[in-house]
């Protein structure tokens, strides 16, 4: 793992570091060299070996030394591809596993930047590529070296890398979530994509415990906790991608059932234009971007996007001249240009107190991750009383519910109809691809909407008569469902698997 025989100077060097920076004792830097005379180990495997170090001490010295980034695999799973682009022997003996390669760069991790030799043989190797050496812990390069030898074997003998492998087949699938399901012999996984849940594997119920602690660790939950819910994130990256996981417990006959929700933050913010509106969606909701102040909400269950086209929202509207400032939990994607800031950061423990500190910071327009109660809900309002565009999401399935909700915290019409601009709603839909040979699959998806824009007449009409007999929507989800059929963009049981049997 360290600088290997090239002279002894090279071992002293590296041990006079460690000696100077009192990481290592006279005595041991002894003995090390002289096991090393006996098996020619590298310097630091003996070193760790012994117990005189950590492997995270030494690759964070050697890291300096060679001047070489540190990589950690313990969340990779590497395709197979991309670790066949080298043959077995090379890479064992190198100590090395390539982490990415594509058609002009590889990037390689090693134990052992030291050795220019080894290096050099695996610079020809990728000739014509760009080689980029990063140090690993020899402990996570020989489990990639043992998937080099027995893929199948490898994966089902270490569930770690089981875990790591389900997550990545889960982001090639462009999965949303992943479902672990305790049965009675085993552990059922499911994905779901494009909205539909999907069988994917089953895991052997000896290997459930080490899977499911992992989990628990990643999100920093109780590990010892079985008998309650419990919730959490975790950002990391896997295959090159960066990846923020929502991770939730719950109690169950044969153990704790997992979901863990997937946010590939890799992928970026999409423009309004991108998310797949029909034209006069996008037309109403640049309008609503347009407005200097007031409350927008969007409602809708989980899943159906409303986050996605909230940050489009921001996308669409951020510039130099505007000082745009959000509340979130987590923050899923960041924006450059905006100031986020997270829940149960800096003493901030309720989306309330966050928009109260926010308010101090001079915004225009402000986005709250979800209006949860009243006291969020009247922060809200002041904000937009006060000269601000308030974005948020409200947990409710259409317009008219989310209307409700408002009330059910307890706030009078005359409390927010005066600044509500309107309510979006949204479900996301798969589209019917028809191919040249007849056959027919759903394959992604888009938008349909039911909103209402609360005109200064409709607000007169509903503070009059105090009641929602006055509510008209602007645009219903039949006439969305309508619109999407006339298109042919999918069909009736695609609706109806969406919105209920005889929905239109």
């Amino acid at each position: 793992m360290a600088y290997k025989n090239l002279c002894n100077l090279s071992f002293l060097r590296i041990g006079e570091i460690l000696l100077k920076k009192e990481l290592i004792t006279e005595a041991q830097l002894a003995t090390i060299l002289r096991v090393q005379k006996q098996d020619n180990r590298l310097f630091g495997e003996i070193a760790v070996s012994l117990g005189f170090i950590t492997e995270d001490i030494l690759i964070r010295e050697l890291s300096e030394i060679f001047l070489v980034d540190i990589v950690s695999l313990e969340f990779f799973y590497i395709p197979k591809e991309t670790l066949n682009t080298i043959d077995f022997e090379t890479a064992n003996e190198c100590k090395a596993v390539p982490f990415f390669v594509n058609d002009s760069v590889a990037k390689i991790a090693i134990s052992d930047p030291g050795e220019i030799r080894l290096l050099d043989r695996i610079r020809a190797h990728y000739e014509g590529k760009k080689v980029e050496f990063s140090i690993a812990k020899t402990s996570e390069i020989l489990r990639f070296l043992e998937i080099m030898k027995d893929d199948s074997v490898a994966i089902q003998q270490d569930p770690l890398l089981l875990l790591n492998k389900i997550i990545f087949e889960a982001l090639e699938h462009k999965a949303s979530d992943i479902h672990f399901e305790p049965q009675e012999n085993s552990v059922r996984v499911r994905f779901r994509i494009d909205g539909v849940l999907n069988v994917i594997t089953s895991i052997d119920a000896e290997f459930w415990p080490r899977i499911s602690s992992k989990l628990k660790i990643m999100a920093q939950l109780n590990i010892v906790e079985n008998r309650k819910p419990q919730s959490g994130h975790t950002k990391l990256c896997l295959a090159g991608r960066n990846i923020d996981l929502r991770i939730s417990t719950h109690p169950g006959v044969y153990g704790e059932n997992f979901v863990v929700r997937i946010f590939d933050l890799s992928e970026g913010v999409s423009s309004l234009p991108e998310l797949g509106f029909f034209h006069d969606d996008y037309l109403w909701l640049k309008k609503i971007c347009s407005s200097p102040n007031g409350l927008f909400l969007i409602v809708g269950p989980t899943g159906s996007g409303k986050t996605t086209t909230l940050y489009s929202i921001l996308k669409e509207i951020n510039s130099s001249a505007v000082n745009i400032m959000t509340l979130e939990d987590p923050i899923e994607h960041q924006i450059d240009g905006i100031k986020q800031m997270e829940l149960r950061e800096e003493g901030i423990l309720t989306f309330s107190d966050g928009v109260r500190s926010i308010l101090r910071q001079d915004p225009d327009v402000l986005l709250i991750g979800e209006i949860r109660d009243e006291n969020t809900a009247a922060m809200a309002i002041r904000a937009a009383l006060t000269g601000r565009l308030v974005l948020a999401t409200l947990h409710a399935a259409t317009p008219l519910e989310g209307l409700r909700r408002m009330l059910d915290f307890g706030l009078k019409f005359q409390d927010f109809i005066p600044v509500l601009l309107g309510i979006f709603s949204q479900r996301l839909v798969r589209y019917l691809v028809r191919e040249k040979t007849k056959n027919e699959e759903y394959k992604g998806r888009f938008p349909l909407t039911e909103y209402i824009y609360f005109s200064q007449e409709m607000k007169e009409l509903l503070l009059t008569k105090g009641d929602l007999s006055a509510f008209k929507l602007n645009k219903s989800f039949a006439d969305s469902c309508s619109t999407a059929l006339e298109k042919k963009l999918t069909d009736r049981r695609e609706i109806e698997r969406v919105f209920g049997d005889d929905f239109i």
